[in-house]
């Protein structure tokens, strides 16, 4: 009997290495961040010490992207080289050998480096440095070894590996089809992805982006989510023709609603196996299931790492997960499901009870007090500057029957300002369609963009207010107002806004805008405006952040006088935070002249609502379920809803245990002075939301706000929230006093 080794074509090997990265040089530097992790994971086994530094490099060259991955982990020798690049698909990790890695295949590096351009690794290990250059000829993948040779000094200063460790890079060629991602889009991807979770949270790893085109350092961390576990459990999944699997897994519910979708969801089961590599994240069939929004926790898999051992294919070979198909998976897959299905029959019992604590009755009212509270947020979240004339005093018609008053104005940026449209009546009569719009999108006109000609005031004129705002300082725009083919048009110049320049020429500098929201580990942008003759060129402004984890690029900025024009100086700056739910303080200081940033975290890439009209949705919501609550109400500013801590002190002598005193006239009463304390806070925070002033101004403004915005209207809400017949009932068993 003949026998003949079966050999893989040199096609079905390069679609085998392209079908591990897909071309994508994000998947390529998973695989590499996984091989330097593996490494330290090593030393520790071995009791050896590290620092745990792994450094992510981006370079743009030309527009092609390089980029590389550099560790002083364990280093590789020339032999242990060889045998690693020698072959395709053996375990070169050390996972077959017991060792407390996460790589499985014996092809991580090799697809990253082969499945690019110009892929290398450098290594040094024991004072010799070995090169591999893996590089595709004649249709087939060659290894090319230098070395080793001893690591002079100029070796190691080049690559940044100063003892042992390991430097591999790779280019990212657009003539070849490979997507060059942002700087910023390699920050978030690589942070966020779900396969590197352990590594980015892990105290023992420290993990830089580094930019080499400018000098961005960028230290990359990811923070799990808060919430309360629901379930923790241990228990053996029988699988047919193999050991049973033991499963240890732990079920949490989230604060707020997670993603659960993509590589960087933040939802999900998190499975590891024994050795705490990483498998897959998913809660499975109810990966779309909105019950399961919240739902966060991990899976251990005992004796899994056996099966692998065992080249079980239990595992896709794209590295995307479990193998569904597989008889081990589908057993313990179809076991967790049993216990996510009872979290989401008690997650829909939760919130079915959560809608009953309110009966029609009370959500009438409550709705009704959402519109009275938005109607006075249209009104008093955003002050509108009127640049028309008085609506009392008389006007002339206008010569071509149609016009905007003023005709040009200078506006400042975000300040919102009224525009007068003027309608002659007699040749644009009643119900005629009036079209505004602008030659500009940073010129936002608000409300509708069409409306029609209601009666006239008086001599024949009908006048409406039309607002807008600007949103890029420097811009011109034409507002213009259209009847058919008759138009009117007003010239609309954007300033900086007068607070933020007085601000400015007199403290020296100032950040535009003063908040910003970022969804986390995704940057933002801002400009530090620096009036040079206050802040003199030399100086040196610091820049820090009073939270961890928000942080701030640069740190420091020296002033150049040269980059001003008009004496003002504008500079970027790049912050960005690890932790969601997360509000810190920006500040920039040289000397005396200081100027602050105020940077809220969320999880998620939702909007504000906006200020005024809908900032506030229709009934609050009675959290149960935090038992030590910081605070007795919290308002969204993503979602519009107020939330009531039914566990803090004063809010349970309130209203009972169980709500059971809810709706007694006491706790009516209390509910609504606590409910309109906090939105005309935040109606207060909104107004004052760009203005230019330091952080204590600012806060002091917006408290003196929020008691005018009481007095005003404090009365109102209450009359909206608190039952009239309970009122009417209370008030007829105590009879008000006869005078004298």
């Amino acid at each position: 009997m003949q026998k003949f080794e079966v050999k893989v074509e040199s096609r079905v090997l390069s679609r085998m290495i392209h079908a591990g990265t897909q071309r994508d040089p994000i998947r390529a530097l998973l695989e590499l961040i996984i091989n330097s992790d593996d490494s330290y994971r090593r030393l520790e086994e071995e009791g050896r010490t590290h620092e745990g530094r792994i450094e992510i490099l981006y370079t743009k060259d030309g527009s092609r992207g390089v980029f590389g991955v550099r560790d002083s982990a364990e280093g590789m020798s020339y032999e242990s080289l060889t045998a690693a690049f020698s072959s395709y698909g053996a375990a070169t990790s050390g996972s077959r050998d017991g060792k407390q890695v996460t790589g499985f295949f014996g092809t991580g590096a090799k697809n990253s480096l082969a499945g690019m351009s110009e892929g290398k690794i450098i290594s040094f290990k024991d004072g010799f440095c070995t090169e591999v250059s893996l590089v595709w000829r004649d249709e087939k993948l060659w290894a090319e070894f230098d070395g080793p040779h001893v690591a002079g000094n100029q070796k190691r200063w080049d690559y940044g590996v100063p003892g042992d460790g390991t430097m591999a890079r790779f280019v990212a060629d657009p003539d070849k089809g490979v997507r060059v991602p942002r700087f910023d889009t390699v920050h978030q991807d690589i942070a966020n992805h779900w396969r590197l979770r352990k590594i980015m949270s892990s105290t023992k790893r420290t993990v830089l982006l580094k930019n080499t085109d400018d000098g961005a350092v960028r230290r990359l961390h990811y923070s799990m989510p808060k919430g309360q576990e629901l379930l923790r459990e241990e228990f053996e999944v029988p699988c047919d023709g193999s050991a049973s699997v033991h499963v240890r897994a732990s079920f949490s519910r989230a604060d707020s609603e997670l993603q659960q979708e993509g590589d960087d969801r933040r939802g999900g089961l998190l499975v590891l196996d024994e050795k705490g590599a990483i498998l897959d994240m998913s809660l499975f069939k109810f990966d779309r299931e909105p019950l399961a929004k919240r739902l966060f926790g991990e899976v251990i898999l005992g004796g899994f790492r056996k099966l692998m051992e065992r080249e079980e294919p239990v595992l896709d070979e794209k590295r995307e997960g479990l193998n569904r198909s597989h008889p081990v998976c589908r057993a313990v897959i179809a076991a967790l499901e049993t216990r996510i299905d009872k979290l989401v029959q008690e997650e829909l019992r939760r919130q079915t009870e959560a809608r009953s604590r309110i009966d029609e009755g009370e959500r009438a009212r409550y709705r009704n007090a959402m519109k009275v509270l938005n109607d006075i947020a249209q009104v008093e979240a955003e002050e509108v500057e009127h640049l028309g004339s008085d609506p009392n005093k008389e006007v002339e018609p206008p010569p071509n029957g149609l016009s905007l008053y003023p005709d040009s104005a200078h506006v400042s940026l975000n300040k919102r300002y009224g525009f007068e449209v003027r309608i002659d009546t007699t040749k644009f009569g009643p119900g005629s369609l009036v079209r505004m719009s602008v030659s500009n999108t940073k010129l936002i006109v608000l409300g509708n963009n069409e409306f029609r000609v209601g009666r006239s005031d008086r001599n024949d004129v009908a006048r409406r207010w039309v607002t807008v705002y600007g949103t890029e300082v420097g811009i011109q725009a034409t507002l213009k107002a259209e009847i058919g083919k008759n138009a009117a048009e007003a010239l609309v110049c954007v300033d900086p806004a007068k607070e933020e320049s007085q601000w400015l020429f007199n403290n020296g500098m100032v950040f535009r805008p003063e908040t910003v929201t970022v969804r986390m580990n995704r940057t933002r942008t801002v400009l530090l405006r620096v009036y040079v003759k206050i802040v003199e060129g030399g100086s040196t402004i610091k820049l820090a952040s009073d939270n961890a984890s928000v942080h701030v690029w640069p740190e420091e900025i020296m002033i150049n006088e040269a980059d001003a024009d008009r004496h003002v100086a504008e500079y970027k700056v790049q912050v960005w935070g690890d932790e969601p739910d997360v509000t810190s303080l920006v500040t920039a200081a040289a000397g005396s002249a200081e100027a602050g940033l105020e940077v809220q975290t969320r999880l998620e890439a939702e909007q504000e609502r906006p200020r005024g009209q809908g900032m506030f949705s229709n009934e609050p919501y009675f959290d149960t379920d935090e038992n030590e609550p910081l605070e007795r109400i919290s308002y969204s500013r993503e979602t519009g809803s107020i939330t009531i801590y039914t566990h803090f002190p004063s809010v349970q002598h309130y209203l009972g245990k169980d709500l059971c005193f809810k709706k007694t006239l006491a706790a009516q009463v209390f509910m609504a002075e606590m409910i309109a304390e906090r939105c005309f806070l935040e109606m207060a925070r909104a107004r004052n939301r760009d203005a230019a002033l330091s952080p204590e101004a600012a806060q002091e403004k917006t408290r003196r706000d929020a008691l005018e915005l009481s007095r005003k209207y404090g009365a109102r809400v209450h009359k909206a929230l608190v039952d009239p017949d309970l009122m009417a009932s209370d008030r007829s068993a105590r009879p008000e006093p006869k005078p004298g």
